[in-house]
């Protein structure tokens, strides 16, 4: 299953790597997608949430929010090392993430939420009325700066695996 549905391999490549065939390859996918559907949810618990980064991380979106960029680079370290998964991986200065965001045109927003027992920052998109999750991110803080982003924006597998509880705004 990681091979066709996370890194899109066609079920020709993967016959060829594992040494089956096709319809052996489709026989195996089903099997996997099966038990995985069958298995209940694992049990998660909630991490010890440091207010610290409970601090950061709501200014940090509010900051977004606004694209206030110049705001939120007072919050990132001058190291901060950025990846965006299947993208980019490199020094935060080096990156188009802010400028790829605000050229988005899909209506967007951040939020804080709680993806499996970690506090993380989760991409809203409207859905009818409501505004659902459709990315996440990570960030790391240390020393009251944000010194690593990992964004998951172009891998959907990943929320979709998750557990995610969005804190509301009061």
């Amino acid at each position: 299953m990681l091979l066709k549905d996370i890194f899109d391999y066609t079920l020709e490549e993967i016959a060829e790597l594992v040494s089956s065939t096709v319809g052996g390859v489709k026989a195996a996918l089903n099997r996997g997608r099966m038990k995985l559907a069958n298995s209940s949810k694992p049990v998660t618990s909630r991490r010890e949430v440091s207010p610290e980064l409970s601090k950061l991380l709501h200014l940090y979106v509010e900051r977004f929010n606004k694209r206030d960029w110049e705001g939120i680079r007072k919050l990132i370290s001058a190291d901060a090392r950025l990846r965006v998964a299947d993208r980019f991986a490199g020094s935060f200065d080096e990156s188009p993430y802010f400028g790829n965001y605000e050229r988005q045109t899909a209506p967007w927003r951040l939020a804080v939420a709680e993806v499996d027992g970690e506090l993380a920052v989760v991409a809203l998109r409207p859905y009818g009325d409501e505004w659902r999750p459709s990315s996440v991110a990570r960030l790391h803080v240390a020393d009251q700066h944000i010194e690593r982003i990992v964004d998951y924006a172009h891998c959907p597998w990943v929320l979709s695996a998750a557990s995610v509880v969005v804190d509301q705004p009061s």
